[in-house]
């Protein structure tokens, strides 16, 4: 029974983004919870790209009504990810681990899988950063705090993602959420994670998410800067579909910077933060919301550690006294953003030796 499993591992870290062996084996434990050993065969036949159910029935050798089925039940449970045209007209393809079959599973969890999640996060996920260079999630600047400045890149405006948006859902951060369950949350927006296009297609569908307005959507921003929220998405300039705003204390990707020292897991803006220190009054205001500890009060003056600052822009928008601002970089310290998400996969992929996307 095992033996399936571990085939199923083995297909899931194909992806680019990986789903690690680790020494206790808690990945088995983890797929062995999610999945049938029906459901894990089914998934080997699958591929990350989208394929009709007759394609993935002619693969498996299966009949092709009894897997559709079997397939929505999946999708429904967030096993797999589903493409609907109409109830008649659905497409399938294989779910990373992160984002994806995670993330799904926002409704269901218990005290006991976000323990099982965790140790996977602690023993798989996290070991398996450490060397990275190529970031998958990069931070969008709060837009206000940058405009005076020339040349800002369409992905780098939280107004140009959002109008590029037809269709938006906002659901419940899946980071804060799992936080509070087991009583170690903050107390920041937790309806806080947007979707768009097919993502928020999915999301509406799978009821993890409610549908909401483009009005809606920037009035959920405005809330996520004033709680102190990180603007994140995906590290490619085209074809966004979710937007995440990220806490230091919570958030799964932020722990990289913030917990583990991994400064270059996350794709940083092309900005920085930099004080007056003439003007300054030492308030302390700009420390709670620094959400990296890149501001510090030392021997009773405030300091910006360039170095750790991420260009988020928050500490600009709460100082009294101005005295912040924000400057863009030098294009020597860029970091990467690719063009699209299937640039940015590749990208990732080369330098894990996993070529994206697989068979």
């Amino acid at each position: 029974m095992t033996d399936v499993y571990e085939k199923l591992r083995e297909r899931l870290d194909m992806f680019p983004q990986g789903f690690p062996k680790t020494s206790s084996g808690v990945e088995l434990e983890v797929l062995e919870h999610l999945f049938s050993p029906e459901e894990a065969e089914i998934a080997l036949h699958m591929r990350p790209t989208i394929e009709a159910v007759s394609t993935i029935a002619e693969r498996a050798g299966r009949d092709e009504k009894e897997l559709s089925v079997i397939l929505y039940d999946m999708s429904k449970r967030g096993l797999i990810l589903r493409y609907t045209e109409s109830e008649d007209s659905r497409y399938y393809l294989l779910a990373p681990w992160m984002v994806g079959i995670w993330e799904f599973q926002l409704n269901n969890l218990t005290d006991e899988n976000i323990k099982l999640y965790e140790r996977f996060y602690q023993e798989g996920m996290l070991p398996s950063k450490k060397n990275t260079t190529v970031p998958g999630f990069r931070v969008i600047p709060i837009e206000e705090e940058i405009m005076g400045i020339k040349e800002i890149q369409p992905f780098e405006k939280i107004s140009e993602i959002i109008n590029a948006q037809t269709r938006f859902a906002v659901a419940p951060c899946i980071c804060r959420k799992e936080a509070q369950m087991v009583g170690d949350g903050c107390d920041k927006l937790l309806e806080a994670c947007m979707m768009f296009g097919l993502a928020a297609d999915y999301y509406i569908e799978n009821e993890l998410a409610r549908e909401i307005t483009k009005e809606e959507a920037l009035q959920v921003l405005d809330k996520a800067e004033a709680d102190g929220l990180i603007h994140f998405s995906s590290n490619h300039a085209d074809d966004k579909v979710f937007i995440c705003n990220c806490c230091g204390c919570c958030c799964k990707a932020l722990a990289y910077l913030v917990k583990y020292d991994m400064p270059n897991a996350i794709g940083k803006s092309n900005y920085y933060a930099v004080l007056d220190k003439e003007s300054c009054t030492d308030c302390e205001d700009c420390l709670d919301r620094c959400q990296v500890n890149a501001i510090r009060f030392e021997d009773g003056v405030t300091t910006i550690y360039e170095e750790k600052c991420i260009g988020c822009g928050l500490c600009v928008s709460v100082c009294p006294t101005e005295s912040i601002s924000m400057v863009i970089k030098s294009p020597e310290k860029y970091a990467p953003v690719y063009a699209n998400g299937d640039e940015m996969l590749q990208a990732i992929g080369k330098e894990r030796n996993k070529p994206y996307p697989f068979e």
